[in-house]
């Protein structure tokens, strides 16, 4: 009776291996990653084509953490943003004449979004080699668009960075709760 109850338990209790298909380039890039199954999920997720249509002016933003200004990282090829005066390092002062100082990078978004057809007036500020600033003002037409794929920051390309071109040096500063953040 014990040895066939063994076998029986043996077979319900033990984890059997899972039956993934991990592309080899995949499985080569990851060998080293200190998350070899996180690396594998992001390199998969990464490697599909998804194509996202979004409704707005076509700009990837983010929050300057030293003046605490929203400003233009880039602009997206083939949107209104393109064809207009905009330009990468753009601070964006104001949303149909609402303020961004002391606004969220959240809010600035919701702003500028909206429905196709429908105009946003910005006002941008724009500095010079001499470090004056002037002002433009610009009337874009929001437009449905595809974000490409390379348009986007991939997460894989941060952790890569991050874990490869700081120096260890800096270790100490990169830690959270007596961890390390790398």
């Amino acid at each position: 009776m014990k040895s066939l109850l063994l076998p029986l338990l043996a077979a319900i209790a033990l984890p059997t291996p899972a039956q993934a298909k991990i592309n080899d380039e995949i499985h080569k890039r990851c060998l080293d990653a200190r998350d070899y199954s996180g690396c594998v999920r992001a390199n998969q997720s990464s490697s599909l084509k998804l194509k996202k249509e979004i409704t707005g002016i076509g700009v990837n933003l983010f929050l300057n953490t030293e003046t605490y200004e929203i400003t233009i990282l880039s602009i997206i090829n083939e949107t209104p943003a393109s064809d207009a005066n905009i330009e990468s390092g753009d601070v964006i002062l104001e949303v149909d004449g609402k303020s961004t100082k002391g606004v969220g990078i959240e809010e600035v978004i919701e702003l500028i979004k909206g429905p196709k057809d429908k105009p946003v007036k910005l006002v941008l500020g724009r500095t010079n080699e001499k470090g004056k600033r002037k002002k433009i003002k610009i009337r874009l037409v929001r437009d449905t668009f595809e974000i490409p794929n390379n348009e986007s920051l991939n997460q894989m390309k941060i952790r890569e960075w991050f874990n490869r071109e700081l120096p260890s040096d800096l270790d100490p500063m990169l830690q959270r709760n007596g961890k390390s953040l790398r």
